[in-house]
């Protein structure tokens, strides 16, 4: 008998990774318009994606500058980054 891996969402692998409720994640969509493959969530003061599988992460057009992504982890064949905010 073989299984299936089922398909994860970049919200659902970052609540994964902090051990959060998904909602928690989504609810911190970061520009969306802007911001659509990868996603950016904002947690906290931090920024965060996860794209797919060979994707680079996110890279702000007008400012290609603003974020130093940092490699946090991988799960289920996608890595989380993270870039911390600037106040």
């Amino acid at each position: 008998m073989t299984t299936t891996q089922k398909r994860r969402t970049a919200p659902a692998i970052i609540a994964f990774h902090f051990s959060c409720d998904i909602s928690d994640v989504t609810e911190g969509r970061y520009q969306s318009t802007r911001f659509a493959d990868p996603a950016v969530y904002v947690m906290g003061e931090d920024y965060f994606c996860c794209p797919k599988a060979g994707q680079k992460p996110a890279v702000d057009k007008q400012f290609p500058d603003r974020w130093d992504w940092k490699e946090i982890g991988e799960w289920y064949g996608r890595k989380v980054y993270r870039a911390k905010g600037t106040a």
